[in-house]
């Protein structure tokens, strides 16, 4: 609650962000938090798994251990993302570091859903960044 940012938070909350709850935080906001935490798969997780809070989702990205993440599970991460800022923050932040990021990209690009769609097209712009 420190950093919401009311104007960024109505003006996603207008633009149709499909999350209940958004703070408006930006991402300088949320890198400097996620600095101060510890990466974990069990917050990465949890985070992940908070449909709701736009930067839940998006903080996940920061702290899953890369090195813990299976094949499977960036699939289905990268399968369940609902916007795009969420498809982009995870193939930047997390994704494009992944030991089969190719294979994950490759496997996403071949999806009808739009979305998961895009994750690949993300992934793949961001894995020689």
């Amino acid at each position: 609650m420190t950093y919401r940012n009311g104007i960024v938070a109505d003006a996603l909350r207008k633009s149709g962000q499909p999350y209940s709850i958004i703070f408006g935080l930006q991402l300088p906001q949320l890198s400097q938090i996620a600095r101060e935490l510890e990466p974990s798969v069990d917050l990465g997780r949890a985070l992940w798994s908070d449909r709701n809070v736009r930067e839940s989702r998006l903080l996940a990205a920061w702290l899953f251990p890369v090195e813990e993440l299976s094949e499977d599970e960036a699939l289905a991460m990268a399968r369940d993302v609902r916007t795009r800022e969420e498809a982009d923050i995870l193939a930047f932040r997390l994704l494009r570091r992944h030991p089969a990021a190719d294979i994950i990209a490759s496997t996403l690009l071949s999806e009808s859903e739009p979305l998961p769609h895009y994750s690949g097209e993300a992934l793949q712009r961001n894995i020689n960044a």
